[in-house]
């Protein structure tokens, strides 16, 4: 009880920091024992991990140091699945990257820039996109924000930016198709041969057709 005690006071402080400064560095001071390195486990055909094959399921901390002495990889297992935040930190200490699992099955991940900006955070479903998403650029800038249905398919608003920041789509989808909204000009001639934008409502200059060139009529959604 004082073993697995022990590894969830790892667990707590990890993420008592991250919930302070959430990608400045990783905990300092955790201690080493408590926990085995990843390497040690090994999978079985069911797909739980264990420390020898044959054996329980494991349950308790997987912590991972480099030579440096700072804290590269940090785990919680519950009876041979991932449980909680599975943690990758930068060369720095700086947070890299946050999986977090119910059961064995990734249910969020974060990810971080080297210099600390948030670069993804989205909801999955065993470990697919499902739910909302939202990306940044490494200056910080919003680069993507929606939610994903299924299929990865683009539900309700969905806002996308270039680098310089030019919106690129801010539009309603449903089940994946645009309803209406900013669209790409690339993506215009497209969205028209499918029936998803009259060629009188365009937000950009048609298209003209060349000599000879028969105009394809637009397809049904």
């Amino acid at each position: 009880m004082m073993q697995r005690w022990s590894q969830w006071i790892v667990a707590a402080a990890a993420l008592a920091l991250l919930g302070c400064k959430e990608a400045d560095s990783a905990p300092k001071g955790v201690a080493r024992g408590g926990g085995v390195r990843e390497s040690e486990l090994v999978k079985g055909a069911d797909g739980l991990a264990r420390l020898e094959e044959g054996g329980e399921p494991y349950t308790g901390a997987v912590i991972s140091w480099d030579k440096s002495g700072q804290l590269r990889h940090f785990a919680f297992y519950e009876e041979g699945q991932m449980h909680g935040p599975e943690m990758r930190f930068h060369e720095d200490g700086r947070v890299r990257r946050i999986f977090d699992f119910e059961r064995g099955s990734r249910v969020r991940q974060r990810e971080w820039f080297a210099n600390g900006v948030k670069k993804v955070d989205a909801m999955q479903r065993d470990g697919v996109g499902f739910g909302p998403m939202q990306t940044w650029y490494e200056d910080g800038s919003e680069r993507w924000k929606g939610t994903f249905g299924e299929g990865l398919a683009w539900e309700g608003h969905v806002v996308d930016h270039d680098p310089t920041g030019k919106i690129l789509w801010d539009g309603e989808f449903k089940n994946g198709q645009y309803l209406s909204g900013i669209y790409p000009e690339d993506a215009q001639e497209e969205l028209i041969r499918r029936g998803r934008v009259k060629p009188e409502e365009a937000l950009y200059p048609l298209k003209e057709a060349k000599a000879g060139e028969a105009v394809e009529k637009p397809k049904a959604p």
